[in-house]
């Protein structure tokens, strides 16, 4: 099909007379409005291509600052900060009970905000009461922030407040350096 080049209307190739205005159709005018056609389509797809790499370019333009930051060093500090929480909270237990907790279920949902933080950053906490004496009663814990990244540090705390950490594939424990 092309388009007369009087009325506008679509015509079929096959017709030498335009059917809504009478003009007469020449097979020049036959070819001319194919190409006509033809640049549309060009140029429809250039502007489509032009929208793509547009679309393209934005996401790298707001992707890759991000990743051009080393997360690392955020990571471990969200975990370490999440380990200080708990350890205030842990230590607020302690003066009201008179001991630390089974679990870490007893601090409630004051717990949870500090291990989402620390799943944030890559980290999975986890909570180790010390033996009961006689009386019940627990007066020491460990805590351990778990890195699922590796070379990311493993830390490790307990009751007297001191950090220690390993880049080792392991979790830390209380005979690793202090930092």
């Amino acid at each position: 099909m092309y388009v007369c080049r009087n009325c506008q209307q679509p015509i079929n190739f096959a017709s030498e007379v335009c059917p809504y205005c009478g003009a007469e159709q020449n097979p020049a005018s036959a070819e001319a409005a194919p190409s006509a056609g033809k640049k549309r389509g060009t140029l429809r797809t250039a502007t489509m291509l032009a929208i793509a790499i547009a679309g393209i370019w934005g996401i790298i333009w707001f992707a890759t600052p991000m990743r051009m930051q080393n997360p690392r060093p955020a990571a471990e500090q969200a975990a370490m900060d999440s380990l200080r929480t708990l350890q205030k909270q842990l230590a607020a237990y302690a003066n009201g009970a008179g001991s630390f907790p089974q679990t870490l279920e007893a601090l409630g949902d004051a717990a949870q905000e500090p291990a989402r933080e620390a799943m944030t950053g890559g980290y999975s906490l986890r909570y180790s009461p010390g033996q009961a004496d006689a009386s019940g009663k627990i007066h020491a814990y460990g805590l351990v922030a778990l890195p699922r990244n590796y070379g990311y540090r493993s830390f490790y705390t307990d009751q007297t407040g001191v950090f220690r950490a390993t880049r080792e594939n392991r979790a830390a424990t209380a005979q690793d350096p202090s930092i």
